[in-house]
């Protein structure tokens, strides 16, 4: 078994840990639910204290990276968004322009895929779409939160592609715009409208019509972007000179 170069104490001790289980994981190649070895073995080998070691582990589940199970030792943990629809929220709070710049990331991804989404759309996904612009539909016009249509909505939209990356994606933008919207009181005026924006992404994807479809999704986004642009001329204009 490959061995981990010893460590040299330092301020930052924990960090150094840290970088020396990453790097083992890298050089060992490895993988989702491989094992590492024990936490006094981890110990002995760095020459650190056990309580270096395990304050590391904490700090690298925390992002996502092991996971201890109990009785069993620690394990590479399988990869997850988890981690950074917990902490990216809160570094947009209070900055509508971070977030606008956030939508842009995800209004391009969006446009770039919905050729690939319509060659794989399916009897079975427009059926579900349709189920979901009539919950989508009596969310709007009762003025009810429409942010879970709305997430499930560019879910299913993405379904067929099988891509679980793109499908995080989608969850760490839609939510990390909800959080931080709401933080910011950023409020949808017309709700109807936004359903009549799904309507028409979704007109658009079951007629096979990319041009069309990207250009609603633009066109939908845009609009948000308008809001957000809005609430930045607010903070300017309420700021003190």
């Amino acid at each position: 078994m490959a061995s981990l170069k010893r460590l040299e104490r330092a301020p930052l001790l924990h960090k150094s840990v840290q970088d020396a289980l990453k790097d083992f994981i890298v050089s060992r190649d490895l993988e989702a639910g491989d094992a590492l070895p024990s936490e006094g073995e981890l110990a002995r080998q760095l020459g650190v204290s056990r309580t270096s070691v395990r304050e590391a582990v904490k700090a690298l589940e925390t992002i996502g990276l092991l996971e201890s199970r109990r009785g069993s030792g620690v394990y590479v943990a399988t990869f997850s968004f988890d981690p950074l629809l917990e902490s990216l929220p809160y570094g947009l709070m209070k900055d509508s322009k971070a977030i606008e710049e956030l939508l842009d990331v995800r209004c391009t991804l969006e446009v770039a895929l919905a050729d690939n989404m319509i060659a794989r759309r399916s009897p079975e996904q427009l059926a579900d779409l349709t189920v979901n612009l009539e919950a989508f539909r009596a969310a709007a016009e009762a003025g009810q939160p429409l942010h879970g249509p709305d997430r499930e909505f560019h879910k299913l939209l993405a379904r067929n592609l099988d891509n679980r990356v793109f499908i995080g994606l989608i969850d760490v933008f839609w939510r990390t715009y909800h959080r931080a919207a709401m933080s910011i009181d950023l409020v949808n005026v017309d709700p109807v409208a936004t359903y009549r924006d799904h309507v028409g992404i979704y007109d658009a994807f079951a007629r096979g019509d990319a041009p069309a479809m990207r250009a609603m999704i633009d066109t939908h986004f845009h609009g948000i972007r308008t809001l957000l642009a809005q609430q930045r001329g607010g903070e300017r204009s309420t700021t003190p000179d």
